[in-house]
């Protein structure tokens, strides 16, 4: 019995450093996203691991109407592992109006699309091009404002519409 509990210790003490389900312990993060100093709000953020990082699961975050944002990993605003990372930055934005009688909910049932363009520009929302980076440590997030600069991006794509043959 005594070995048991000592087992028992031994295990729970081990899983202490992790997240305690096997996770990894993740730091609190909250940071701001901008665009040529203006707050973007409604971006998504992707914070995808540096290749020397120990744990190599991305992260993710939404900023709200003024720019800020807190990371999530495993939940919505849980944290992030400590580490570098990799940063892409989207936001797209309806170009023109929706058509009449537009189908938000299912948007295949739509006769004709939605077109959306990019907000951000395009570089910074490809992993392969995109040169944000951060360094999460126990102290927080640095830089902790992500800085855009430049324009938005072309017409990217289109949401929902039948082809032209489809009834």
């Amino acid at each position: 019995m005594k070995f048991h509990v000592l087992a028992v210790i031994i295990f729970s003490s081990a899983l202490c450093g992790c997240g305690g389900d096997g996770r990894p312990s993740l730091v609190e993060v909250e940071g701001a996203v901008t665009l040529d100093g203006e707050p973007i709000g409604g971006a998504q953020l992707a914070f995808i691991p540096d290749a020397g990082n120990e744990i190599q699961r991305g992260s993710r975050a939404t900023s709200d109407s003024g720019g800020k944002f807190t990371v999530g990993t495993y939940a919505v605003n849980d944290g992030i592992p400590v580490g570098k990372y990799k940063v892409t930055v989207i936001k797209e934005e309806l170009d023109g109006e929706l058509p009449e009688g537009y189908n938000t909910e299912d948007p295949s049932a739509n006769a004709k699309p939605m077109k959306m363009k990019l907000f951000t520009p395009e570089h910074y929302s490809l992993p392969d091009q995109t040169d944000l980076t951060v360094e999460v440590t126990s102290d927080g997030m640095s830089p902790a404002t992500i800085a855009l600069e430049g324009g938005g991006g072309p017409v990217i794509k289109t949401q929902g519409g039948r082809p032209a043959d489809e009834p």
